[in-house]
């Protein structure tokens, strides 16, 4: 593996405080990081091989989302 591949692990299977350091770490692979967020969580389908299309009601968007995604927001938030 190279580095790369690694980092792309670490995020996957990290915790979400990890995610966010990586997140902030590598600024570069930010785009990339926010693909594997929405892999993971589009990919929570019940049947294999079904895509599964997530529908968020406009009022319960905040609850719905990971806490990675939270967290990177309140980042974002304190720094502008």
């Amino acid at each position: 593996m190279n580095y790369l591949d690694n980092v792309f692990a670490e995020f996957k299977d990290g915790d979400n405080q990890q995610q966010l350091e990586l997140y902030l770490h590598h600024r570069d692979l930010r785009a990339e990081f926010d693909q594997i967020e929405n892999e993971e969580t589009t990919s929570m389908d019940p049947e294999p091989g079904l895509a599964q299309q997530v529908v968020i009601k406009p009022g319960r968007t905040k609850d719905q989302q990971s806490p990675f995604v939270k967290l990177k927001r309140w980042c974002f938030s304190i720094l502008s």
